[in-house]
């Protein structure tokens, strides 16, 4: 273990990818794919056939105020591989922990006890499906990887609403070079079968295994879950009604069509014809009376008039109102640290 860390800090420091002769020859430079060349009738009958799933949990309104932990679990590869390389998207509504210098933090659970790992790559791209995304990897001396929660993350939901969902996104992503790996130490023909039943089977994704669905019973706690899509791997979710009832009614309704239009204009229109009519009356009464009687009778009248002609004024103005890079990581070592721009899986 003490050799396959000084691997790994060797290949930070150059930012090199490792792959054997062997994994450069079965995969033409810079032709990679989820199922590795394969036939669909070879990857049925890979030996080892993992899953990976996601945390799904369905949380209150007030434990979603508290950190909440995304597992990535492993399943039926115990003891089968060495090396992954992986690339994790999750809803924009949550915010992965980041350590000092502020980087993403993700660490390695109980399956990953024998294996190594390193700080996550950012994966901005994620950004540009409304997610946000890491990419992680182990390495491992042998086949070290065990069955259980592979890798962990801590997220806090950023301004929680009842009956939100949180989708988590498992995905394999390439580029002409390098590619994400769920392989074994040898890298042989039996270890990229495995990696291929991982990247088409072992993971929900448009192209072969669109059918990821909620539990009945997460649904009955938010409904919000029976709309989840196909190639989704996990979620958190919010107990209650979907938010979106607020957000339709409230907006649109009773600020715009209501008050601006109509209270001000109507009212405020007739206001100032009526106190016009009634300056006309009182400067034409007042003024035949001032003649009869006295100077001071005269100056009240000039006064009233005055007073009316402002009150007509101010009523004449109307109110308006979601690098990683996926690094090959094969036999002893991981490709950790290498950026690169991703594409996402075709819809």
């Amino acid at each position: 273990m003490k050799n396959s860390l000084k691997r790994a800090a060797s290949l930070i420091a150059l930012g090199a990818v490792a792959a054997s002769a062997c994994s450069l020859n079965a995969l033409a430079a810079g032709k990679f794919s989820p199922d590795g060349g394969f036939s669909a009738d070879e990857i049925a009958n890979s030996a080892v056939k993992p899953t990976l799933t996601a945390t799904q949990k369905v949380i209150t309104l007030e434990e979603a105020s508290k950190t909440q932990v995304i597992e990535i679990t492993v399943a039926g590869a115990d003891a089968k591989y060495a090396s992954t390389g992986m690339h994790i998207y999750y809803d924009k509504g949550l915010q992965i922990e980041e350590n000092r210098f502020g980087k993403p933090v993700a660490g390695l659970g109980a399956a990953g006890e024998y294996l190594t790992t390193k700080t996550p790559d950012v994966d901005p791209t994620a950004a540009e499906f409304g997610m946000e995304g890491i990419f992680v990897t182990t390495a491992g001396e042998e086949d070290y990887g065990l069955d259980g929660v592979l890798i962990t993350m801590n997220v806090t939901i950023e301004n929680p609403v009842a009956g939100a969902v949180y989708p988590i996104d498992i995905i394999y992503r390439s580029n002409e070079t390098n590619e994400d790996l769920f392989v074994n130490k040898a890298v042989d023909k039996a270890g990229k079968l495995m990696q291929a039943y991982t990247w088409t089977k072992g993971i929900f994704n448009k192209e072969t295994n669109n059918n990821f669905k909620a539990s009945a019973e997460d649904i009955a706690k938010c409904a919000g879950l029976a709309n989840i899509a196909g190639d989704m791997d996990g979620y958190i979710a919010i107990a209650g009604e979907a938010p979106t009832e607020p957000a339709t009614t409230e907006a649109p309704t009773e600020p715009a069509t209501t008050e601006a239009p109509t209270e001000p204009a109507t009212t405020e229109a007739t206001t100032t014809v009526t106190t016009t009519e009634v300056v006309t009356e009182a400067s034409t009464t007042e003024a035949s009376t001032t003649a009869a009687t006295t100077t001071t009778k005269a100056t009240t009248t000039a006064k009233k008039t005055t007073t009316k002609k402002t009150t007509a004024k101010k009523d004449d103005s109307p109110k308006t109102g979601v690098a990683g890079a996926g690094v090959a990581v094969a036999g002893l070592a991981v490709a950790l640290g290498t950026a690169f721009v991703l594409r996402k899986k075709e819809d």
